[in-house]
């Protein structure tokens, strides 16, 4: 029974964290950076790339947006593939 108790705890406080999150926003960013900023620089960028993915992905979980976009970035997905044949095989 202890396991079941710790679990619902943790999991309490990781609501409370995520709604927290969703009404404050650019604070909830504002931690999530400073916190993978100290990792990043513990681990003297060896794992920057690793860190930034989790970051962007903790940022869209609790916040439900994926950050400030840059001006070049992607915001439509991209055409459907053409079809590779030049024409259409007509043989019956």
């Amino acid at each position: 029974m202890p396991r079941f108790t710790k679990a619902t705890a943790m999991f309490t406080a990781v609501e409370g964290a995520r709604r927290w999150a969703r009404q404050n926003p650019d604070k909830a960013q504002g931690y999530i950076d400073k916190a993978t900023g100290f990792v990043d620089q513990r681990t003297k960028g060896k794992y920057h790339s690793q860190i930034d993915g989790l970051s962007r992905n903790v940022k869209k979980s609790l916040t439900g947006q994926d950050g400030p976009r840059s001006a070049g970035e992607r915001t439509q997905a991209p055409p459907p593939p053409r079809d590779k044949r030049r024409f259409p095989d007509v043989r019956a």
